[in-house]
């Protein structure tokens, strides 16, 4: 089991840069052996070897990780590619061996299912009915306090989300999804029993303060990542240990 997430995108970037181990060792002070055991995995990583290696290859620490959600996202599609592409080929295997007629009756038979599934697609109207909630309104950056807020009363629509709470976003570090004046439903996070989705947007709670978010958790160097849509504001980097960290809710798209 690797015990870091970014050795792969430290390799990676070291090559990009036509490191050497042995070079890279003397820019940041490490062995080449320690070097190894971060780019395999086989070593932890905390958040000052982070800094390093990033301040070494003319990077930092936002850049690693972003190499590394884009890398873990081309991964994922790589695989769904694949697995798609697999039952393709199973099935045109299938159906090469199948004689002229039997090929016809599969061919007949994958239209009858194609034009059944259309015509199960129903359209609903939307009921133009409405309720009245309270909302806690957030400030421009994103940061609120949700305990001391001012409440707000907004109109909420009957095809609403099943929701917790309401939040009215103030400011624009969640654009395009949100601008000010938007509202957003929030399923609560239950402790315990939910998981944190990476990439997934939360209402967070750091030190007193609630955010609004895009979430990464890296367990193995224990760093929360908050990540706004808006490219005018930089990440956020909170440490689980040093930081009181409490994940309110998950927001509703």
């Amino acid at each position: 089991m690797k015990k870091n997430i970014l050795g792969s995108v430290i390799k990676d970037a070291r090559k990009k840069k036509k490191l050497t181990q042995e070079q890279l060792s003397k820019l940041t002070g490490y062995s080449q052996n320690t070097i190894s055991n971060h780019e395999n995995g086989n070593r932890s990583l905390d958040e000052d070897n982070i800094k390093t290696y990033a301040t070494a290859l003319g990077l930092t620490s936002d850049d690693l990780f972003e190499a590394l959600d884009i890398k873990n996202s081309l991964e994922n599609k790589i695989m769904i590619i694949d697995k798609k592409q697999t039952k393709i080929d199973n099935l045109l295997d299938v159906y090469s061996q199948l004689e002229g007629s039997r090929q016809t009756k599969v061919y007949n038979f994958a239209e009858q299912q194609l034009e059944e599934q259309n015509s199960n697609v129903v359209q609903f109207p939307i009921q133009n009915s409405h309720e009245e909630v309270q909302a806690y309104l957030s400030a421009g950056t994103g940061i609120l306090n949700y305990y001391e807020a001012d409440k707000d009363i907004v109109e909420v629509p009957a095809d609403a989300p099943e929701h917790d709470w309401i939040f009215k976003i103030v400011g624009d570090s969640m654009k395009p999804l949100f601008d000010t004046g938007d509202i957003v439903y929030v399923d609560e996070f239950k402790q315990g029993t939910d998981t944190i989705q990476n990439g997934r947007i939360y209402v967070v709670e750091v030190d007193g303060e609630a955010y609004i978010k895009k979430v990464y958790v890296y367990e193995e160097t224990k760093i929360l990542r908050l990540v706004s849509l808006n490219k005018d504001y930089t990440d956020l980097l909170f440490n689980f240990e040093n930081s009181d960290i409490n994940f309110i809710g998950r927001v509703i798209i």
